[in-house]
């Protein structure tokens, strides 16, 4: 009975805290509203201004640049997230906060008034002088710290301070960053109606390192700054906001998160975080070197295999080195990682989870150097096959015990898929796709060869390749850490979903690809055996061949 009645006593507790802690984040975020748009400051009347009118027109910025440092430093505090919210309910449970919150309350409006004051006339330099910087600083900075010891006593906060000073500095820092990306995202739809003034502040430096790079090898450059235009007398490239190299560093800083959720448990926190900008540098160094490789083979090689192919494969193999770099650094790195150097997640002491990646990382390799060394047309193709059957042949072993047992229930899902995949297939003149045009310059001989392999990799290769890594591997990985111990066709929503998203986007017709996913994972929950999922996957690729080799629907197969 005792117990029962501290548990109550001890919610009713919790239960006022917190309701206290919304009072207080709803009056300074009121507060906040209140100053920002009262005072929406006006452009700037003069270009040679002080430095104070720039520090006035930038508070503005103070409530988006807030909150996204409290998220970041929430994320990076969240491994002592728990411990942290413990202490803060031990200490503030009999905490006296009202007077602080008076005192925020009248030092928020001393801090309105001299606000007022300034804003009144923002360009008379009398006002925005450095001594009236100083004390509308000083008030602000009051005005805060009294916000924050009405949340919790002030030895809370020093220790909070003196513990995790470092991660909280790494959140100011990522705080920031991700303002600043921000920033720069909002500006897309404006540069893409021809006001690049944004993006050629990005652009800029981009085109004169791609510049300094191709001098060294061409003596008759073309180069045309304004116009952000480089090449050489024969080939020439226009670096767009896209070749500035956002778009890679938006996705490996996509891909770092997600990578710094999953493997939480193993990496090292804040410290990891410094990932970010190493990756950030390195994806802008690397697409400096991809416009200047694109040119160079433009220049000195075709035009076409530059545009058509190492254009649109470049980036991704740069993008797959980078993350795999990232991954193996934070892994071989004590700094980085919570455990020892010899821990890591790709490579793993159990040859299971190499045997179900490491195929599916070999046709994506192969792929893109393929594409990358040829044309619009995979002239080199037959090479993904033969680089797929080294890797299974060499893991062949590990692959016993998946269940390979034959059941008709597999080639029905894998109909349905076909069906499904055929009515989303959107009418293409097939006669005009690269695939068709380039079957057609080649030799009968060798078109029919071509042709074989393409069957043996679409029918076989790539269902054992991409069924290993997805049914066999993530969709248990998702589920628990040490993924052998969950059972074959154990079920996940999340799972289920994500992976079913994934290997939709690993396919250029995504909505097809996730619907033709869940469709593979059904199989695989059926009777929890891989081999249904890989049969099903291998009777929609035959249909598909089929159906392509007999109608000459050559557009299934780009």
């Amino acid at each position: 009975m005792f117990e029962y009645a501290m548990r109550i006593s001890v919610l009713d507790i919790s239960k006022r805290l917190v309701l206290r802690w919304v009072v207080l984040l709803a009056i300074l975020a009121l507060e906040l509203v209140m100053l920002t748009a009262r005072y929406e400051v006006p452009p700037l009347l003069a270009n040679n201004v002080s430095w104070t009118i720039w520090l006035f027109h930038f508070s503005k910025e103070i409530w988006p640049v807030s909150l996204w440092i409290s998220c970041a430093c929430l994320l990076i505090l969240s491994p002592r997230l728990k411990v942290v919210l413990g202490n803060l309910l031990e200490q503030s449970s009999e905490y006296r906060w009202l007077n602080r919150l008076a005192l925020h309350i009248f030092a928020f409006g001393a801090f309105a008034i001299v606000t007022a004051f300034i804003f009144a006339m923002p360009t008379d330099p009398a006002r925005l002088s450095a001594p009236w910087f100083a004390a509308w600083f000083v008030l602000a900075g009051t005005t805060l710290l009294l916000w924050l010891l009405a949340i919790a006593p002030g030895h809370f906060w020093r220790q909070l301070i003196r513990q995790d000073y470092k991660a909280l500095l790494m959140g100011c820092l990522l705080g920031v960053s991700a303002w600043v990306l921000i920033k720069i995202l909002s500006q897309y739809e404006t540069s893409l109606l021809g006001q690049r003034e944004f993006w050629d502040s990005l652009a800029t430096p981009t085109l004169q390192l791609v510049h300094s790079l191709l001098s060294w090898f061409y003596a008759d450059l073309v180069y045309r700054p304004e116009a952000f235009l480089l090449g050489t007398a024969s080939f020439q490239v226009e670096i767009t906001y896209a070749c500035s190299g956002i778009e890679g560093i938006s996705l490996v800083t996509i891909f770092l998160a997600i990578y710094f959720w999953l493997f939480r448990n193993e990496l090292r926190f804040p410290q990891v975080f410094w990932l970010f900008p190493l990756g950030i540098i390195a994806t802008w160094l690397a697409n400096a070197v991809r416009i200047a490789m694109l040119i160079a083979i433009g220049a000195s090689y075709s035009p076409e295999v530059a545009l058509r192919g190492f254009h649109a494969q470049a980036g991704w193999i740069a993008f797959t080195l980078i993350a795999i770099g990232a991954i193996a650094l934070s892994n071989r790195m004590q700094f980085f990682t919570a455990s020892k150097p010899e821990f890591s997640v790709v490579r793993t002491d159990k040859p299971l989870a190499a045997a179900l990646l490491v195929p599916l990382l070999a046709l994506m390799a192969a792929s893109m150097l393929t594409s990358a060394s040829t044309g619009g047309f995979d002239v080199l193709y037959p090479l993904r096959v033969v680089a797929i059957a080294l890797v299974l042949c060499y893991f062949r072993r590990s692959y016993k015990g998946l269940g390979w047992q034959w059941t008709w229930q597999a080639p029905a899902i894998g109909i349905a898929v076909f069906v499904i995949w055929v009515l989303l297939e959107p009418n293409v003149d097939s006669s005009k796709t690269a695939l068709s045009q380039g079957l057609a310059e080649l030799t009968n001989g060798t078109a029919v060869a071509w042709l074989v392999f393409r069957v043996l990799g679409s029918v076989i290769a790539i269902p054992l390749v991409e069924e290993l890594a997805f049914r066999g591997y993530l969709i248990r990985k998702l589920i628990a850490k040490d993924f052998e111990n969950v059972p074959l066709g154990q079920f996940s929503w999340f799972s289920f979903v994500l992976t079913s998203v994934l290997f939709g986007l690993l396919h250029d017709r995504w909505i097809a690809g996730t619907l033709a996913g869940m469709g593979y994972a059904l199989a695989l929950y059926h009777r929890r055996q891989l081999g249904d999922a890989v049969i099903a996957h291998m009777t929609t690729n035959a249909l598909i061949a089929i159906f392509v080799l007999t109608q000459a629907r050559w557009s299934l197969w780009t």
